[in-house]
């Protein structure tokens, strides 16, 4: 009497794991995609409600939050000013391209103070102050006067450098690995 067994081959569990790998290498790339388009679009929605509260405050106290030229280490303070004493939002958000681990940092975690967007008021933002400005560089904002600036740091985690390299917007279309920052102007 014979029995059969029936069970899969190595040939037909090849083949399997062959189709999963392929299916794989074609889904791990949009799920990375799509995790950049959702932080973006976060960035964008929390410079909106800032914008809201940066105005709100300016309405209020016929001035923009100051924002002295300070060490980094100040963004959390200077918008720490529209949470208190009046809440013109509930709590300072954080750029989400700048939490969690900073691979550019020996894997260090990102800071709260480091983690806050940047904000420059029309003083400090003004291109015609002096020559060096941040935002001289930009082109589409070399003639610009007054108004603040909020700066997310987008898909490459840094901020671009101020002096001697042109700044540039983020640009969707350079995909996971642009080095392109998101930028608020306000009016």
């Amino acid at each position: 009497m014979t029995t059969s067994r029936s069970a899969f081959t190595l040939i037909e569990l090849l083949i399997v794991v062959a189709i999963i790998g392929i299916l794989a290498a074609i889904a791990v790339p949009n799920f990375l995609n799509a995790q950049v388009r959702a932080k973006v679009a976060n960035t964008q929605a929390d410079q909106r409600s800032l914008a809201t509260a940066i105005e709100s405050y300016r309405l209020d106290n016929n001035m923009y939050p100051p924002t002295p030229n300070t060490a980094a280490n100040q963004r959390f303070a200077r918008l720490a000013k529209l949470t208190s004493p009046i809440p013109y939002m509930s709590s300072v958000p954080l750029d989400p391209f700048r939490q969690g681990v900073d691979y550019s940092n020996s894997g260090a975690l990102f800071q709260p103070e480091d983690s806050a967007y940047p904000l420059w008021d029309p003083q400090y933002a003004d291109t015609q102050r002096e020559s060096g400005s941040v935002f001289n560089w930009l082109p589409q904002e070399k003639n610009r006067k007054g108004g603040w600036v909020l700066h997310g740091a987008g898909p490459d985690t840094d901020y671009e450098a101020a002096q001697g390299m042109p700044l540039h917007y983020y640009d969707s279309s350079n995909g996971v690995r642009s080095g392109g920052d998101i930028y608020r102007f306000g009016p």
